[in-house]
């Protein structure tokens, strides 16, 4: 009995002394999806000259509804509606000329689209310029007071309106290039 006893009392000895070892933490690795992607980065260059093009098309815009706000005297006389005609006439030529000088100082466009889009829009608000400065001559030019010089005028106003329609938004034409639509995104000048 005593040689059972001194074996009991040494495995209860070896079973103290050794524990099981405590577990441990798995191992956690850490993947990227295989979807994720950065941004691209924008060109500083093509930045700038978004910021240029954009901001002289919201200039236009925002002059044109700055200056189109509601007169506080109508007309009383023909001589007094040809002054608000040719007042309106010199506007849009002046609007639309700051427009043309604006993107004609712009340097080459960093993308061939982006040179096509400001040759266009040049031409557009090249054409609403003359087209503007021209009438507002020719009524500046009619006598005070003769209806007939009217006429004209009212239309060429109406065409040039017509003239620089589908410009308001400068990034639209863009869209086929995305990096110019990524530049755009984050440039001031073509947030409107």
């Amino acid at each position: 009995m005593k040689i059972v006893l001194g074996l009991l009392g040494a495995c209860l000895l070896l079973a103290a002394c050794t524990e099981p070892p405590a577990p441990t933490a798995p191992t956690v690795t850490v993947t990227a999806p295989a979807t994720l992607t950065t941004a691209p980065a924008v060109d500083p260059a093509t930045r700038a000259w978004l910021d240029g093009f954009c901001s002289a098309i919201h200039g236009y815009r925002k002059r044109t509804n700055e200056e189109a706000a509601p007169s506080t005297s109508q007309p009383h006389s023909v001589q007094e509606s040809q002054q608000a005609l040719s007042e309106q006439l010199g506007g849009i030529a002046d609007r639309a000329g700051e427009v043309v000088d604006r993107l004609a100082a712009l340097p080459p466009a960093p993308v061939p689209l982006a040179e096509t889009v400001r040759k266009a829009f040049a031409e557009k608000y090249a054409t609403a310029r003359d087209r503007a400065r021209d009438a507002k001559t020719a009524l500046d030019r009619a006598k005070p007071g003769d209806i007939a010089s009217q006429n004209p005028a009212v239309k060429a106003l109406e065409q040039a309106q017509q003239d620089v329609d589908g410009t308001y938004d400068p990034v639209a034409p863009l869209v086929e290039s995305r990096e110019l639509v990524t530049a755009a995104a984050v440039t001031p000048g073509c947030k409107a």
